[in-house]
This record gives C-alpha cells, sequence and structure tokens, in this order.
C-alpha cells in the first residue's frame, strides 16, 4: 500500500513547538487517505492546511497543483504553479509544467512560451523544455522556429525520439521530405512502436516516388496511440505529483505519466 514518507524539514529555531509538526504530520496522512480514496476535494482541503502550517513547502505546493490538474482545475493549478516560482524563481520545472497547461488546456500559447523561455533561460540545456516549445511552435504553425526548438532538444538528447518525429513531421509539412525522413527513421528506430511516424514514412516515400519506397509502412501502422497525439502526452505529464521532496511523496495511480 502506497504511504506518504513524512521528512519534518530541519528548522533551526528551537521556540517551533513540537505540536505544529504533529499537525503537519497529520494533515499530510489525511491527504494520502483521502487521496486514495478517491475524495480529490477532500485531498485538496487537507494539502491547504498542511500549507497553512507550512506554507514554504515546494514539494507541498507541487502537489496542489498536480492534484488540481487531476480535477480539472487548470486556472488554480497555474496559480499552484506561480506559488512555487515565487517561493523559488529558479526552479525552472514550474515555469515548464504551468507552461503544459496554459497551452495544452487553457490555450494561452504565447503566455506557455513565455513560461519556457523563462524555463530555459534558467536552464537552457533542458531537451525536453526545448521539445515543449517545439510543440507549441508546431501547433502556432511557427514551423521555422518549431524546428529550431526540436533541433536543440535532439541536439541535447539524440535519445529523445519524439523530438526527432515531430521535427520529421514538420519537415514533412514544409516539403522537405529527405530531411524528413531522416528524421523519422531515427524516431522509429530509436521507438519501432511509433505508428505515427512510420505513417509519415510511408506518405514521405509516396511523395518522395521512391525506389526505395517501404511499402509495408502502411500496414507496419497500428492505429495512433491517443496518448501519444500532439500535447496530450505532455500535458498528461503534469497530471502526476512527482514531488519537489522525493522522500514525501504521494503517489498517483500506475498509468499516469509523470512530469518530464
Amino acid at each position: 500500500m502506497k504511504t506518504i514518507v513524512l521528512l519534518l524539514l530541519a528548522i533551526s529555531l528551537v521556540t517551533v513547538l513540537p505540536a505544529m509538526s504533529q499537525d503537519a504530520k497529520y494533515w499530510l496522512a489525511q491527504t494520502q487517505s483521502d487521496y486514495n480514496n478517491g475524495t480529490y476535494s477532500l485531498a485538496l482541503d487537507d494539502i491547504d492546511e498542511y500549507l497553512n502550517i507550512n506554507s514554504s513547502d515546494l514539494w507541498a505546493w507541487n502537489f496542489k497543483a498536480n492534484l488540481l490538474i487531476k480535477m480539472k482545475r487548470y486556472s488554480d493549478a497555474v496559480d499552484s504553479f506561480d506559488q512555487i516560482i515565487k517561493l523559488d524563481r529558479s526552479n525552472a520545472q514550474a515555469y515548464n509544467d504551468r507552461a503544459l497547461i496554459l497551452s495544452g488546456r487553457m490555450r494561452q500559447d504565447e503566455e506557455a512560451l513565455n513560461s519556457l523561455d523563462t524555463a530555459l533561460q534558467i536552464d537552457s540545456r533542458n531537451a525536453n523544455t526545448w521539445f515543449n516549445k517545439g510543440m507549441i511552435l508546431e501547433k502556432l504553425k511557427r514551423y521555422s522556429e518549431a524546428l529550431e526548438a526540436y533541433g536543440k532538444a535532439t541536439t541535447l538528447d539524440p535519445s529523445l525520439d519524439r523530438a526527432w518525429y515531430r521535427q520529421g513531421h514538420v519537415l514533412m509539412l514544409t516539403g522537405s521530405y529527405e530531411s524528413s525522413l531522416q528524421s523519422l527513421e531515427k524516431a522509429t528506430k530509436l521507438n519501432p512502436k511509433n505508428s505515427e511516424a512510420q505513417d509519415d514514412i510511408g506518405l514521405v516515400n509516396t511523395k518522395l516516388n521512391s525506389a526505395d519506397t517501404k511499402p509495408n509502412s502502411f500496414e507496419n501502422a497500428t492505429l495512433p496511440d491517443p496518448s501519444n497525439k500532439d500535447f496530450q502526452e505532455n500535458t498528461n505529464m503534469a497530471v502526476e505529483a512527482k514531488g519537489m521532496v522525493p522522500e514525501k511523496t504521494i503517489e498517483f495511480p500506475v498509468g499516469e505519466a509523470t512530469v518530464q
């Protein structure tokens, strides 16, 4: 059975009452219980009570944000990510996660791009953040900028198959079929189960009218997995509270994606 491992923060002030630690422990236990029972509104009340005691706990704000996402209260979730940022201006992950919600759920793409740009100012070597930026730019049909972002992602992490796929897809859309084919083949080599990339390979080969066209490109492609389509996979990544303090986490059910 999943449990919360309680790690009370080291406190140098000797005047803090022991009862406060007990209260914090109680509300975290209640959060765990109510979440496991599926009573998310009660779990939200519980984590709020905990935050009334430990208002600077980044993990708790992160959990609250992701719980609100699960409850489809997206604007409130963004507010919680904003609270994390207020407490820690260098938290690139919070800027990234709020961007996923702003674009994927609230259609506020420009604000989402601004958030990702800030994340990249803090951590310019995060391949996933570059990928997320590429996704939004592609969504806005700003293909040249999207290709630049995907290029950054694949340079920083050559194993990021979804970045190779999206790069190949945009190259196909812009008519750069030879380059598209190279990127798509890298994507399928890294992830042979990527049926969408297989579909695109078939389309590109048809466009090229190449003697190397593989007749089974479409035959090998299964119906696309909805979890891999466009922004859905990335917005789902923001659903699970990964835990800002690893020793003190509430795990979401198996099958939900993690924050990248």
